[in-house]
């Protein structure tokens, strides 16, 4: 079994099942902060939106909602005190054709000031060539570039047998498209937490809460600056 997404090839079927069950994803609306209370005519300013869309190992599969991804990035900014509203766009199950097919309500509809995309996993999963992920993720990064919206990318992979053409076909997608769009990208959002079954749901695959929490670190510190430019 190929190793380009999985941490844990014996899972790959019972991980599949569970990523295919779809779950809503949890939208939120931007967030007022009052600069000074006690000025009633202090202006009112917004903190920049983050979507992150993404499928499950964004929406927090098997988690509660303040366990997923989005929530854990957004308490470490707020412990950091840089303004901002992550929005969970994530579903689990979705490939990269999902992503692209919600756009419009998941990233036009919350009004993004910048769009995270953390998708493939599950296009892989389902066995699809590594054209057909390449072609989704550079149309949501064309609808993005459209909407003047500054985007970046997640990358899932975990190297693997480099001698296997779809494996290195799938590595090979981000860090092409970062480039040819110009986008900041994250290689790989599940280096922290591969291997270390203490990380890891009963799937091996899927973070614990306390996985979270290790993955959003590196995250978070990624973003930081690019959200810092949008206050």
């Amino acid at each position: 079994m190929r190793r380009l997404f999985l941490p844990v090839a014996g899972m790959v079927l019972a991980v599949l099942a569970a990523c295919g069950q779809k779950e809503p994803e949890t939208l939120s609306g931007p967030v007022a902060i009052e600069a000074d209370s006690g000025d009633p005519s202090a202006v009112i300013q917004t903190a920049p939106i983050i979507v992150m869309l993404g499928d499950s190992l964004t929406a927090g599969y098997e988690l509660p909602a303040g366990a997923a991804l989005p929530a854990a990035l957004q308490r470490d900014f707020d412990d950091k005190g840089i303004k901002a509203k992550f929005v969970n766009a994530g579903v689990s199950g979705d490939t990269t054709a999902d992503g692209l097919q919600r756009y419009d309500w998941s990233v036009t509809g919350s009004n993004a000031d910048l769009l995270v995309i953390a998708l493939g996993a599950n296009d892989f999963l389902n066995d699809l060539p590594a054209a057909t992920p390449r072609k989704n993720l550079a149309a949501i990064l064309d609808r993005a570039k459209k909407d003047n919206l500054p985007a970046v990318l997640i990358g899932v992979t975990i190297p693997g047998d480099a001698h296997d053409e779809r494996e290195a076909a799938y590595a090979a997608i981000y860090p092409d498209l970062s480039a040819q769009y110009g986008v900041p990208y994250y290689p790989n959002m599940l280096s922290p937490i591969a291997g270390k079954p203490e990380l890891l749901l009963q799937d091996g695959v899927h973070p614990t809460a306390e996985g979270v929490e290790v993955m959003a670190a590196g995250i978070a510190d990624f973003l930081a600056p690019l959200v810092k430019d949008l206050n």
